[in-house]
């Protein structure tokens, strides 16, 4: 239950880790080893293996090597420029296994240190599988390009370098998914002696990764700028006729890649685009030729592989690449030269082709227009594949066009469609998004029309409707017609039916119902049962849900924040704030979330001081720039305004950042100051000189309103004069809002004045 004691070493120890070695399992088990529940995790490992965590002994497997790697660089300035792009590159999170693993490595490199951490696993790295190496991997990286600190980066990549070194004396494979993040980090990095031994390790676990490798290389001279070495690997390509290399169809893809124009155009002069057999290097190609709008070798291209047996089966996807990356025009304009293209060359659209016509209509937010491609696809009989639905979904859920479902709904009844299950699941949760549950029953109903079958997640989305209607009656009757229809009710739907419970005999019925089903208690059923019982005001059972010994112990630094933020939005904020300061004594991580909810529900007696510790508490810049606005909105409705600029001043640097949007956030401030009575005209003041002259914005037409309107509130007619210049200073002509704003303001003075 939710009010029993700890969980005993033995009870962890019998539990499984499915996916992970033995000896890792044993490793993780060691949390709660013989030191004691109590004792640091630092001790358990040292228990563990019987030595001090910087001891260095003669068998260790992992040897960490010394890089003194000289880069002419600023690391820190380099690492925040190329973070983001490698973020989005990065593929260690290939599974849930290497995940989970990560994870684990990551939270204990926190906690103990990565030497400690290095050093422990270590001892079991003998017995680890595959995916814990390439999970360590993974972090090791992980670190060092977060890193500011070039020694700590060179000791990190090192380790990397070591857990390589041992998956090839091992005999692993080493994939590029792991070793293609870490060579294009040392890429970034300028690192070319590091670059040599990495591939040299990679290059020996398998004859094959020579070509590709040659990859990585051509992009190394490109990062360096060495055109004679560029130039040398540019001489392996030849046109003679004959199917390009591996080799050489890996240097071209990092010219293309690198948009290397010189050298492409040489090539594409000589190379024949029949004989290039890789289908990524042909999309890199008509990538680059459609970004500078080449048309003339485009269509000479597209002409010689229409000719070919096998080339012209290409030809409608290279289109859709071409057309979608010519810059400077809009989606309409890419259709039609997307539909003359065919015509020219007198090929049919394949089904991949518009379903990259569909995906880029969506990420451009044109979802009408994706909608009116898809409509064409029927009248050509193309069948519309469960993936471009699911494109189409995903993009009218981001735009908030839900009322769109309807339209897709109809055509699925006039052309050739094959949805799957997760397209009426994603429908079904559209139609409630818009209060349309007989659309939601509906697509149910519609299910066996196309030989499927109802599940819980759908039904999971109509109930979750309902109580977000505050319909519990319906909501209850959808878990009822869910056991009519044979459908088993999930952890999911026993969590929106404990979280939406206000008495606690409500939360013990659901809670055992779901036991009695042999449904398996997941995070978020413990989450709820923390949100439920604080809802109902039973504060101490929402605590003891910690000490349920069926929680697993990675799940405790997620529910402890889930407490805090229950206690703080439920009038328990003093509670919320000394078990934040417990977590944070023992260097849990809280999350982020749970912080901000510190600072949301604090009342107008609270400190301002402990809002602005909580507030640079908080690590990644979008989850600070949320808490710290709510930190200035605090201030300035609780009268507390007269350090706001200070602060802003304080953090002028991180509110610079180019990555990271204030505008909405200054709204909110100026809107609060107009609503917030006295009104502070001169805090407004201060805060438009500050983002024009501090920050280089130029004020919002809102921000302005909101201002002006607090000018009015002043009857401040100095100032609201000056803000009225603002507008045309902004280049924002003045509304019929403003008019009438700036009317009453000058109204108001001329009354005082009479």
């Amino acid at each position: 239950s939710a009010q029993s004691s700890i969980p005993s070493a033995a009870t962890v120890k019998n539990r499984d880790i499915p996916g992970t070695s033995q000896a890792v399992k044993d490793l993780i088990r060691s949390k709660i080893s013989s030191s004691g529940p109590e004792a640091p995790l630092s001790d358990q490992i040292s228990s563990l293996l019987h030595v001090s965590s910087l001891e260095k002994t003669e068998d260790n497997i992992l040897k960490i090597p010394s890089f003194n790697a000289k880069i002419p660089i600023d690391i820190s300035l380099r690492s925040k420029e190329l973070s983001r792009e490698r973020k989005e590159r990065r593929v260690y999170k290939k599974n849930a296994l290497s995940r989970r693993f990560a994870k684990i490595f990551r939270d204990s490199a926190h906690k103990l240190g990565t030497d400690a951490t290095f050093g422990a696993f270590d001892r079991v790295a003998k017995e680890m599988s595959v995916t814990e190496y390439n999970a360590m991997v993974g972090v090791y990286f992980e670190l060092a390009e977060k890193s500011h600190d070039l020694e700590y980066a060179l000791d990190h990549i090192g380790k990397a370098f070591e857990v390589l070194k041992t998956m090839r004396d091992r005999g692993f494979q080493i994939e590029e998914s792991v070793y293609g993040p870490v060579l294009e980090y040392l890429i970034d990095m300028d690192m070319v002696d590091e670059f040599r031994s990495f591939r040299d390790v990679i290059s020996e676990t398998s004859p094959g990764l020579v070509e590709r490798l040659g990859y990585y290389e051509m992009l190394l001279w490109i990062q360096l700028g060495d055109g004679e070495k560029v130039e040398e690997l540019c001489g392996a390509i030849d046109g003679n006729g004959h199917c390009l290399t591996l080799l050489q169809e890996n240097y071209l893809l990092a010219l293309c890649k690198k948009e290397q124009k010189d050298h492409l155009q040489r090539h594409f002069e000589i190379i024949d685009i029949t004989k290039v057999c890789s289908s990524d290097l042909l999309a890199n190609i008509f990538g680059y030729l459609g970004k500078f709008s080449l048309d003339s070798v485009a269509k000479k291209f597209l002409c010689e592989l229409r000719e070919s047996d096998e080339g012209v089966k290409n030809v409608s996807d290279l289109i859709s690449i071409y057309s979608t990356c010519t810059p400077n025009l809009t989606v309409e304009d890419t259709i039609l030269k997307f539909n003359k293209m065919h015509e020219e060359l007198d090929v049919m659209p394949s089904s991949t082709s518009y379903e990259k016509l569909v995906k880029y209509s969506c990420d451009s937010n044109e979802v009408v227009t994706a909608l009116d491609v898809i409509e064409k696809m029927g009248e050509a009989g193309v069948t519309i594949t469960a993936d471009i639905l699911h494109s189409l979904l995903h993009a009218i859920d981001e735009v908030l066009e839900f009322n769109l479902v309807q339209r897709i709904h109809s055509i699925m009844w006039t052309k050739s469609v094959k949805p799957s299950s997760e397209n009426f699941r994603s429908m079904i949760r559209l139609c409630t998004r818009i209060r349309d549950f007989e659309g939601a029953y509906n697509m149910l109903g519609n299910l066996k029309n196309f030989n499927l079958e109802p599940n819980s997640s759908m039904f999971n989305c109509i109930l979750a409707g309902y109580f977000r209607e505050k319909k519990v009656c319906s909501a209850l009757m959808v878990v009822k017609q869910m056991k009519e229809a044979g459908v088993k009710p999930d952890s999911i739907t026993y969590g929106y039916l404990i979280n939406n419970c206000n008495r606690e005999d409500t939360i013990t019925k659901y809670y055992n119902e779901m036991k009695q089903a042999g449904v398996q208690a997941t995070k978020r059923i413990y989450m709820s049962l923390i949100d439920a019982y604080a809802a109902s005001g039973q504060f101490e059972k929402a605590k003891q849900v910690l000490l349920d010994p069926d929680v697993p112990a990675r799940y405790q630094n997620e529910l402890k924040s889930e407490l805090i933020s229950a206690l703080a939005s439920h009038g328990k904020r003093a509670d919320a704030l000394i078990l934040y300061e417990e977590m944070k004594e023992t260097k849990c991580q809280v999350d982020p979330k749970s912080i901000i909810s510190l600072i949301e529900y604090c009342d107008s007696n609270g400190d301002l001081n402990t809002l602005v510790q909580l507030a640079d508490d908080l690590q990644d810049d979008h989850s600070w720039i949320d808490g710290f606005f709510r930190m200035i909105l605090f201030a300035v409705r609780n009268r507390k305004s007269s350090n706001v600029l200070d602060l802003l001043k304080r953090n002028e640097v991180r509110l610079s950042k180019k990555d990271i949007h204030v505008e909405y956030h200054f709204d909110e401030v100026f809107w609060a100051i107009a609503e917030t009575e006295p009104t502070d005209v001169k805090l407004g003041m201060d805060l438009l000189r500050y983002i024009k002259e501090e920050l280089g914005f130029v004020p919002s037409r809102k921000c302005l309103d909101f201002l002006l309107h607090a000018c009015v509130n002043a009857k401040d007619m100095k100032n609201g004069l000056l803000v009225w210049k603002e507008y045309q200073s902004a280049a924002l002509p003045c509304n019929v809002l403003s008019f009438l704003r700036q009317a009453t303001n000058l109204a108001k003075y001329l009354n005082e004045c009479s």
